[in-house]
């Protein structure tokens, strides 16, 4: 998976999911993916409800869901029950009236923010703080991924160590000349949507994968200064990826 191969970029490059393609993964990582999320669920706020009737509206269309591409989850009646037993992390957003909310998230690897600040909040204020990003219009992209699609998109991130949750409270290794290890952290997201109720289910993977030196060059080059720094990437890690393009 390479999705800096073109470059950086903030816009939502949307993609279609294509009918054969499921939203869940079942890999020889599982275990450790839920091992994962338990510790998370003991000095993280996972589980989030802003709007608890909507969120049991869409636990039906999310059973459904589960029952043709995720045959190993048991029944549940909980968005809680149903994530724990998924490698994914799930979000429930909303567009109603001309607003948009993200209204419950069951999120145990975030990528460097803190679902109990966003959770009730519209996609705009929730990406504020991506540099060069702006989604004033943000209630069209939740219209759009509420009513069309599935879709699905890439967002990626240089990290230096062997770990895929990012929460803000967690040390976080910058690059080490010395001892080098590059990885690049890539979120798969995406967006299923429940038209009948104006939402969207979201669904994140997250996974690391060997870097393409040559690309992620030139898309780290690429990025401007405040990009370079929301993604922890400093001038001696460019310059180790000019040595090895």
């Amino acid at each position: 998976m390479n999705p800096y191969k073109n470059g950086y970029s903030v816009l939502p490059q949307l993609e279609r999911l294509e009918l054969e393609e499921s939203p869940f993964h079942r890999d020889e990582n599982y275990d450790h993916y839920i091992e994962e999320k338990k510790k998370a669920c003991k000095s993280q706020q996972v589980y989030l409800l802003h709007n608890i009737f909507l969120t049991s509206r869409v636990l039906s269309y999310l059973e459904d869901l589960i029952n043709i591409h995720a045959n190993w989850v048991k029944p549940s009646y909980t968005l809680d029950n149903i994530a724990m037993q998924l490698q994914e992390d799930i979000a429930i957003h909303s567009a109603i009236n001309g607003k948009d909310s993200l209204e419950a998230t069951h999120i145990c690897f975030p990528s460097g923010w803190r679902p109990e600040e966003k959770i009730g909040r519209p996609l705009s204020e929730i990406h504020a703080p991506i540099p060069g990003m702006n989604l004033s219009n943000s209630y069209k992209l939740a219209e759009t991924a509420s009513q069309q699609g599935p879709f699905k998109r890439f967002v990626w991130s240089p990290v230096f160590e062997n770990k895929i949750n990012f929460h803000p409270d967690l040390p976080k290794q910058k690059f080490n000349p010395s001892n080098p290890f590059v990885k690049v952290k890539v979120e798969k997201q995406i967006t299923i949507p429940i038209p009948k109720l104006n939402c969207f289910i979201f669904i994140l993977r997250q996974y690391l994968v060997d870097p393409v030196f040559p690309d992620l060059h030139n898309a780290c080059a690429g990025m401007t200064p405040e990009q370079r720094k929301y993604k922890n990437i400093d001038e001696r890690f460019l310059q180790y990826l000019s040595e090895k393009k």
